[in-house]
């Protein structure tokens, strides 16, 4: 398992703490997770890809900033041969649909806009996460269990870097908000200082309609449907 071998210096720790996240902060969407994932990396990777994660600046074009993590030893490049992660695919089929794609469904145009478009330094999405610190699933504590045996300070670094988000998110005002994980609703609405009402089973709102909350992109928990819903609400449209 990865706590028992994870050994980052201060410096490292510093820089993972403080990254915010992928793409354009500047942007007029922003996506807000728990907290990355690893995907299916092995330990060997997991414990390599955090000295990487530890030169990474506060924000990161996504294609970038990938092309110094590994997987199976070898550099992941997202052009060539993009993660099969579920949450990368539903953040693009929402994209798509906000665009007016007709094609906004289909697997090809998910995977053809995470090659391309999907948190880059120059286009229309911000990708972050409550939590700066890795996971490989949301029970999975061990970086961060690690990170707190190293730094006495990590809550309080936690909390700053929250501060952080909030300062961009009030200079920058981005058109829409999507969360993704209701379980973690109240999380998300002390970030973005509202409170969620209640669209349907799956779909939450600020009053204004500019947040969104949604079921996680993973796990099974995200569907088709559930993007049909937001277009029939023509909540996409901001």
């Amino acid at each position: 398992m990865t706590k028992f071998k994870l050994s980052p210096s201060y410096q490292e720790i510093d820089a993972i703490i403080n990254f915010l996240g992928y793409g354009n902060p500047f942007a007029p969407v922003w996506f807000i997770g728990f907290e990355e994932g690893l995907g299916d990396m092995n330990s060997e990777d997991a414990i390599e890809n955090c000295k990487s994660r530890g030169t990474f600046s506060s924000v990161m074009d996504l294609h970038a900033a990938h092309l110094l993590l590994r997987q199976g030893g070898q550099p992941i490049d997202l052009e060539k041969r993009p993660p099969r992660t579920q949450v990368w695919r539903f953040i693009a089929k929402i994209m798509l649909a906000r665009q007016g794609h007709e094609s906004w469904h289909t697997t090809e145009a998910a995977k053809d806009y995470v090659r391309f478009c999907l948190g880059r330094k120059d286009r229309d999405t911000f990708l972050t996460e409550l939590s700066p610190i890795p996971a490989s699933r949301t029970t999975d504590l061990d970086w961060m269990t690690r990170f707190a045996e190293l730094d006495d300070n990590l809550a309080v670094k936690i909390q700053r870097r929250k501060n952080t988000l909030k300062q961009l998110l009030k200079e920058n005002t981005p058109s829409l908000i999507i969360c993704y994980g209701r379980k973690r609703g109240d999380e998300f609405a002390s970030l973005l200082d509202l409170e969620w009402e209640r669209v349907s089973n799956q779909i939450s709102k600020s009053r204004d309609s500019k947040c969104l909350l949604l079921p996680f992109f993973g796990n099974g928990q995200m569907s088709r449907s559930v993007i049909d819903d937001l277009i029939a609400n023509k909540l996409l449209n901001w």
